[in-house]
Order: structure tokens, then C-alpha cells, then sequence
């Protein structure tokens, strides 16, 4: 019985065995060395090469963004100035004195001066080889201006004779009078008159028109029938002190010969004559 048995294990011995030989070999699949990678992306940071081996972790390239940098506009050191309007520039600060040069728009100029003490500021300039004085309405100015001189006006040029009327020796029946000088949209200057009684007087008187003391323009209107407008021809340029005379040669018989001069300020920029 004990060698009936022995014979049966040892046939169950070989039929292991042989089953053992004929089952497929498996491929071990080699896990992740967490150790080397820790290790290889340590390197990597430092800027060493891994040892052979050791598996290589890609590392991301960081991404640089630039903020543009902005430099403030600093104003000129040397004050410039400008004009909205073409403005005259003149020997002083103001319309009796010597006209010079005028400054365009677009145009800028050198300020070497101020003159506060007057409103608006007159700002002493230099364009090219002349230094005059600059209406400062329609000026901007650029730059610091704290350390610029204050200006002393030079004296005030002497005046031309003006016109001056005899009164005639006709009997007067009447009187004609300025009434206003206006300046038309065309920049010519206007003189509208009037005589009193309305009707009482008749022909031709004449007028002349000074700009700064000087002399620009001559010519003759009817003797008005109302309020007319006489027309002088006389274009302003600027700013500028007009006057007008009429019936300069005595040729009209009148009760008051001592309205028949005005004298008004004329802004070509405003239109204006007052």
C-alpha cells in the first residue's frame, strides 16, 4: 500500500513539471526609480549633467514678459513760446511803440524776458536776430519761467503831430459828427457819422485815417442823410490805435468843430474797435 502511494506523488511530480515548462514567460516591466528621477531633476536645476542612467525630466522654459517704460516728456530748459494767433512784436509792451516782427502760428521763439506787471504778460522774445516784446493773449509759453528778469519798459516813443482843424469861415447851418468807429468782417476799417439837424448839411467831407500815429489812408463820403457808414479802405493788421478825422479840409460849415476826431483801439483778433 505504502508503495502504491509513492508511485502516484511521483507521478504528480512530473506532471507539474512538465506543465511548468510549457507556460509562457512573462516580462518583468521595470517600475519607476522615483530615487533617480529626484535625483536627475536636481541635477538638472543645478546646471549638471545626470549620470548615465538616471532618466532625464524636461524642465519648462519660464516665460519673461516686459513692461514697457514710459519717459516722461521733461519741458525744455530754455522757456519757448507760441502763438494760437499771428501776433505782433514790438520795441515795448504795447501798441505806441515800433512794430518789429510778428510771430506766426507754428512758429516758436526763444523767451529771455517778462513784463508781469501789465495783464495780460508781455513775454520778451528773441526770433532770429531780433529781441522784442510779445503780446502775451494768445501766447503759450513752454518751460520754466520763474527765473526769467522782469522787464522795465523802454520809454514810450514821442507821437506824431495829429491832424488838426481850423474851423471854417462859411456860416454854419449844421453839424456832422463821428458817431463810432466799427470794424467791418473784411478787417477795414468803418466811421459812421451823423449830422444834426439830420438834413441840415450837404457834399462831400474828407476823411483821414491814422494806425499808430502814422498816416495810412485818405478819401472822401457824402454827407449822410442819417446814420451813414463811411467805408475807409484802411485794412488792420494786428492790434492797433486808429484814428480817424472828418472834414480834415473845412470844406463842411458846422456849429461844433471839436467832434471830428475819434481815436479807438482796433483788435483785428476780436473784431473789435473800442
Amino acid at each position: 500500500m505504502q508503495q502504491h502511494k509513492g508511485i502516484i506523488f511521483m507521478f504528480g511530480i512530473l506532471i507539474i513539471t512538465a506543465l511548468a515548462c510549457n507556460l509562457p514567460s512573462a516580462t518583468a516591466t521595470p517600475g519607476i526609480d522615483v530615487d533617480a528621477t529626484l535625483t536627475s531633476l536636481a541635477l538638472t536645476q543645478a546646471g549638471q549633467n545626470p549620470p548615465a542612467g538616471l532618466p532625464t525630466v524636461p524642465l519648462d522654459t519660464p516665460t519673461t514678459t516686459l513692461t514697457p517704460t514710459i519717459t516722461p516728456t521733461s519741458p525744455p530748459a530754455i522757456p519757448m513760446v507760441s502763438v494760437s494767433v499771428d501776433t505782433n512784436c514790438r520795441t515795448g509792451p504795447g501798441v505806441v511803440y515800433d512794430y518789429l516782427t510778428g510771430l506766426l502760428v507754428g512758429e516758436k521763439a526763444e523767451v529771455v524776458g517778462k513784463y508781469t506787471s501789465v495783464t495780460p504778460t508781455y513775454w520778451v522774445i528773441k526770433k532770429g536776430s531780433i529781441t522784442c516784446w510779445l503780446y502775451g493773449q494768445y501766447a503759450t509759453v513752454e518751460g520754466d519761467t520763474s527765473n526769467l528778469p522782469e522787464m522795465i519798459p523802454p520809454p514810450s516813443p514821442t507821437p506824431p503831430p495829429t491832424a488838426t482843424f481850423t474851423p471854417t469861415t462859411l456860416p454854419p447851418t449844421g453839424d456832422l459828427y463821428i458817431i463810432e468807429i466799427i470794424m467791418k468782417t473784411n478787417f477795414e476799417v468803418a466811421v459812421r457819422v451823423r449830422t444834426d439837424p439830420i438834413g441840415s448839411l450837404s457834399g462831400n467831407f474828407q476823411y483821414m485815417v491814422y494806425s499808430n500815429g502814422s498816416q495810412v489812408r485818405q478819401g472822401n463820403c457824402p454827407v449822410p442823410t442819417g446814420d451813414n457808414l463811411c467805408s475807409t479802405g484802411y485794412i488792420v493788421g494786428g492790434v492797433e490805435s486808429i484814428e480817424v478825422g472828418i472834414d480834415a479840409n473845412n470844406t463842411i460849415a458846422e456849429t461844433d468843430e471839436t467832434n471830428n476826431l475819434v481815436v479807438v483801439n482796433c483788435d483785428k483778433f476780436s473784431l473789435t474797435c473800442n
